[in-house]
């Protein structure tokens, strides 16, 4: 499990020496009307100009549309990954099986879309932009592509790049734009905010323009978010580097400082008792991202405690006895929930993956320990504590702030002894000197020849905090950036930890360590132990987490409701309650006529615009909901109250969730005619106003008619149709499930 609980809101200064290319925060924010500084963390590293990355999107995408190279309309597919100067980059965001545009691009910095027209566009164009927001001309040594993604050339500060976003954004606009070009770039840089890669802002009540980047400096990642607030006529700017991060995460953190007063005003914390409080915290589902063999994501709805049972079999040591068990279900629960959405710009809540944690098979054990402690997390004074786990410390356990520069250390992760995890044997990796070098070189390390690699410094628990590279530029990585470099370019099994001792070999290094993982938090190596020893889950995790406390079960008739996450708007959060009892009402109503006990779990989405309905599901706007999954999205929930429309959604599309395996394999036009026979739509169709005579020969549509209707007509005379075959099987005496 990576565990880089990075989005926090403490921000912490570098040293006035340390060169971007090292560890920490800088931020920025400014009075636009006043020019003062608003606030300012690492000031020396504000003022040195870096590579901007996906931020030079901006003006590649402003030069294309200035120049004729793409139109406001135009759609450019992404085939997911594109090759720019010897950088492989790999689009992220969510596949939207369309061509994108260039506002959509902007939002979702797509790499495709920007390198595409990159490589149309005339680096005089290019250049004609980039002056117009105040920044240098493109570097001629290198590609118009490499440069109008932030690759390679062109730098800026800081305060240029604000400086760029304030042009963009005032009002009335000193750009010598084309009308068009200036409505797209907003549009893309306020969608960036509010659903795209800087969407943490707008999650957090944040009105902005806004762009991430994320480059590699000397062997390590940095993360960048840019942008003025609110949205229209601004008043402040802001930017954030984040060294170790990527820039949605550098969005985040931008957004809990300028977020910071009113989330201080409005958090509520739990309290052992409180039921609903704390299921809500934790959440009936999560959408979960699995990995295909092209390595892009297949993405998954599954019930909390489905999720914390296949964790607990991925991550869990070998033998581990059920009260260790039982101490992981909850950890990984707690992660869960303190996590949940940091995948949300691709359109999930986590991975499957160690990034946020190992998803595996659920056995009848891991079962058990889910089962057993359903509903329960570790609370830091009322609220889901942020907790990590590795698979081993090594005997001591390692501060978050030693492993992800700027996270918090608070009191219940410490540095400390584990008698429990020390004894295992040591573990040794050679590595050829070519290989170290490649590696390094990928990270961004400029040299020929590494002639030597020296620990120059450890931590408080013994871990490799700084290393000198003899022969290479900069002279110096962080022991967790050559871990990671390492892990990402040769492997993770070769430096399982950053407690090591390495030394030169004939053909390389030797490094000899013990311990796996970062050391942060519980040791699931250690847990197993203490278990087999007798000692309970309570018990383990207050020796893992002092001064933690656990919350009680959800209870019984609590988890009986937990299928269903409702997601609203924020403007909709009044109505709830109310859409929660008719969910669950028409649910339980579909079960006993269906005579079916359906999934686990369900996720009612209600979008905010139909917009953005039609981004996440592809449907035309004439429709009104698509499930997807368990995934239930619909247009925002004024529109179906406005139409009369809102419960017979939502029970036709409850009825595909309950319904729809049952007939999976089937024509389109039964399942949609399930929906339709038993939601009670077919009294509002014209077919309906008089029986479907039982030997009239029906043309049932095909599934072409009814996904790609070519007009609201052309689907309401579909779907009717689809009711008349569906009821003529039915009133000929067969079963639902026998309809074919």
């Amino acid at each position: 499990m990576r565990t880089a609980q990075v989005l926090v809101a403490t921000f912490i200064a570098l040293s006035a020496q340390a060169p971007l290319a090292g560890q920490g925060l800088a931020y920025l924010a400014i009075d636009l009307k006043s020019h003062a500084t608003r606030a300012i963390a690492n000031p020396a590293a504000l003022d040195v100009p870096i590579l901007p990355g996906s931020v030079m999107k901006i003006a590649t995408i402003a030069a294309a549309l200035e120049s004729g190279v793409v139109g406001e309309r135009t759609g450019i597919t992404c085939t997911r990954e594109v090759s720019v100067a010897g950088h492989r980059l790999v689009c992220t965001h969510p596949d939207f099986h369309r061509p994108l545009q260039a506002a959509e691009a902007l939002a979702f910095s797509c790499n495709v879309f920007a390198a595409t027209v990159a490589a149309r566009t005339s680096r005089g164009a290019l250049d004609r932009a980039l002056t117009s927001l105040g920044l240098s001309p493109s570097d001629t040594r290198w590609s118009v592509a490499a440069s109008g993604l932030g690759l390679e050339g062109n730098h800026a500060t800081a305060r240029a790049l604000i400086d760029m976003m304030v042009r963009i954004g005032a009002e009335p606009s000193s750009l010598a734009w084309n009308p068009t070009t200036l409505r797209v770039v907003r549009e893309g840089l306020h969608k960036a905010a509010h659903q795209g890669t800087a969407s943490a802002l707008g999650e957090r009540g944040v009105d902005a323009l806004a762009k991430t980047g994320t480059v590699v400096a000397a062997g390590v990642q940095q993360g960048l978010v840019v942008g003025v607030t609110p949205s229209v006529r601004p008043s402040i700017g802001f930017f954030l580097l984040g060294s170790g991060v990527a820039g949605v995460d550098a969005a985040a953190l931008a957004a809990e400082r300028l977020a910071a007063p009113r989330a201080a005003a409005s958090q509520t914390p739990l309290t052992q008792n409180d039921a609903t409080a704390l299921h809500s915290a934790v959440g009936a589902t999560l959408r979960v991202g699995v990995t295909r063999d092209d390595g892009r994501y297949e993405v998954r709805t599954m019930g909390m405690e489905d999720y914390v049972a296949g964790v607990v079999a991925g991550e869990a040591a070998r033998g581990s006895t059920p009260s260790a068990l039982e101490a992981l279900a909850i950890t990984v629960r707690t992660f869960a929930a303190a996590n949940r959405g940091r995948h949300q710009a691709e359109g999930f809540d986590a991975c499957d993956l160690t990034h946020c944690q190992a998803l595996g098979t659920a056995s009848s054990v891991s079962k058990r320990a889910a089962e057993s402690t359903v509903g329960q997390v570790l609370l830091d004074h009322g609220h889901v504590a942020s907790v990590f786990y590795s698979a081993s410390c090594g005997g001591m356990s390692e501060r978050p702030s030693q492993v992800w520069v700027g996270a918090p250390d608070p009191s219940f992760l410490p540095v400390a002894n584990d008698e429990a995890c020390q004894g295992e044997p040591a573990w040794t990796s050679d590595l050829a000197a070519a290989d170290l070098l490649r590696a390094l070189k990928r990270g961004g390390f400029a040299g020929d020849q590494l002639r030597g690699l020296t620990v120059v410094e450890r931590n408080a628990s013994g871990r490799v905090r700084r290393l000198a590279l003899e022969g290479l530029t900069p002279n110096e990585i962080s022991g967790e950036s050559l871990r990671t470099l390492i892990g990402r370019n040769l492997g993770w099994q070769h430096l399982k930890s950053t407690a090591f001792a390495v030394r030169r070999t004939a053909t390389g290094y030797s490094f000899t360590g013990h311990g796996s993982g970062h050391g942060v938090g519980l040791c699931v190596l250690g847990s197993a132990r203490l278990a087999a020893q007798g000692l309970p889950a309570e018990r383990i995790l207050s020796r893992y987490f002092p001064g933690l406390t656990l919350s009680s079960k959800v209870p019984r008739e609590e988890a009986a409701r937990s299928f269903l996450r409702l997601v609203l708007p924020e403007a909709d959060e009044g109505a709830r309650a109310a859409v929660d009892d008719l969910a669950m009402k028409t649910r339980q109503s579909l079960q006993v006529t269906l005579g079916v006990g359906g999934p686990e779990s369900i996720a009612l989405r209600f979008h905010p615009t139909v917009e953005s309905y039609q981004r996440a599901t592809g449907q035309p706007w004439f429709t009104t909901a698509a499930t997807v999954d368990h995934d239930v999205h619909l247009v925002p929930l004024a529109v179906l109250r406005q139409r009369g429309v809102l419960e017979r959604t939502v029970r036709h599309e409850l009825v595909h969730v309950l319904a729809d395996s049952a007939l999976a394999g089937r024509p389109l036009w039964v399942r949609e005619g399930a929906a339709i026979y038993f939601a009670g739509e077919r009294p509002a169709t014209r077919a309906a106003a008089r029986p479907v005579d039982p030997d009239r020969h029906l043309t049932c549509p095909t599934d072409a008619e009814l996904r790609h209707p070519s007009s609201r007509d052309a689907m309401g005379a579909a779907y009717a149709r689809a009711g008349d075959c569906f009821a003529q099987q039915i009133d000929a005496g067969k079963k639902w499930t026998d309809v074919r």
